[in-house]
């Protein structure tokens, strides 16, 4: 069993959208939780409170945007340092026949 259980979805025909339309909106707002409608017994659409909907997005939002970071920072090559930089500038310069000359020595 798992350390934390999801709650049980709230599930409700689809007919009481057209009988009990007020009642199901108050429930997706007090419960903050999807409503699942079915037709003929299957899942068919889901409706959820705009803020619940909202804080949804952006938890998304940020996990997606945490996953890239770490997805970059597995791929991301080693720091360099201004003189392992300044020698393969020069190996560089060198292949083009020209002279490298650092810009400045103070960092």
């Amino acid at each position: 069993m798992p350390a934390i259980a999801a709650p049980l979805p709230i599930i409700r025909p689809i007919t009481d959208l057209r009988t009990q339309l007020n009642d199901v909106c108050t429930q997706a707002t007090d419960t903050q939780e999807p409503v699942v409608l079915t037709k003929n017994g299957v899942a068919s659409y889901v409706l959820m409170d705009s803020d619940a909907y909202e804080a949804t997005e952006r938890r998304n939002r940020v996990y997606l945007a945490l996953r890239e970071a770490e997805i970059e920072e597995q791929y991301r090559p080693e720091a360099v340092s201004a003189e392992e930089s300044d020698a393969k500038m020069r190996e560089i310069f060198a292949l083009w026949g020209l002279d490298y000359a650092p810009a400045s020595k103070e960092r």
